[in-house]
């Protein structure tokens, strides 16, 4: 591979990274109101890559068909550059079910927009069989699961029900793709963020995956209920990929 060919493919592989949210599904999860309930929302953020503007990521938070039951999407608005890379066709979908015991995720469907689903990735929990199943990039999977593993939208919602209840959890075993991976979860303390929606005090979150040179790390402000007002992933120390909230509605 030429040396273009090959930061074509780094690009891609991070662009898609940050505007669909295959592994910085960090967009706003507006979850609870002051009140404690779960709220529905939508938000936008703006996404950048190492300087470069990306586009903008949108994400909703709406209920489901079941009292329990929660719907997360994402859907991409990449720049001119970003579109090299990240279809405006992409959208990301999970089906969670979220009660005081906590999140559990049922579906997750990933398409990246293009006619072909060779990179598409879905998946569905069988928790009964203690079992998740699916399809990533052409291949079938069927692997065991322990309670309280995530996919990599449910594992946003998971984090704030956690920080809402006061809880701060070491860790989490996310599903990104058809592979198990554990991601160790540890606090920074406090920060004032300056944002495009306002300035907000919040409480500061890092995860890494075992075995990996990215650390990310999430601004959550309490004001908003955990809402993440910003996030950052850094690769050997130097930031990549960064996002900063826009906007943010809740319905009624």
């Amino acid at each position: 591979m030429t040396e273009s060919g090959a930061v074509r493919r780094h690009a891609r592989r991070h662009w898609s990274v940050a505007l669909v949210g295959a592994f910085l599904a960090l967009a706003a999860q507006g979850t609870h109101a002051k009140d404690g309930a779960l709220q529905p929302y939508k938000a936008r953020y703006q996404v950048s890559y190492r300087g470069l503007n990306g586009g903008q990521i949108e994400s909703s938070l709406s209920r489901g068909s079941q009292p329990d039951q929660w719907l997360y999407q994402t859907r991409a608005f990449p720049s001119l550059l970003g579109r090299v890379v990240v279809s405006t066709d992409a959208r990301e979908r999970s089906v969670m079910q979220i009660t005081p015991d906590g999140v559990r995720p049922l579906s997750f469907d990933f398409d990246d927009g293009k006619p072909d689903s060779a990179r598409d990735v879905r998946f569905r929990f069988d928790w009964a069989a203690g079992r998740v199943r699916g399809e990533a990039e052409g291949t079938p999977f069927d692997l065991a699961v322990r309670p309280g593993t995530q996919d990599t939208a449910s594992v946003q919602a998971a984090m704030i029900s956690e920080l809402i209840a006061g809880r701060a959890p070491p860790g989490f075993t996310i599903l990104t793709g058809s592979r198990l991976r554990d991601y160790r979860y540890w606090p920074e303390g406090k920060a004032t963020v300056v944002t495009p929606f306002g300035q907000f005090e919040t409480v500061v979150w890092a995860n890494q995956r075992d075995g990996s040179t990215r650390v990310t790390k999430v601004w959550h402000a309490p004001s908003l209920g955990y809402v993440p007002v910003q996030a950052i992933q850094y690769r050997k120390g130097q930031a990549e990929t960064q996002m900063k909230l826009l906007a943010l509605t809740r319905a009624p």
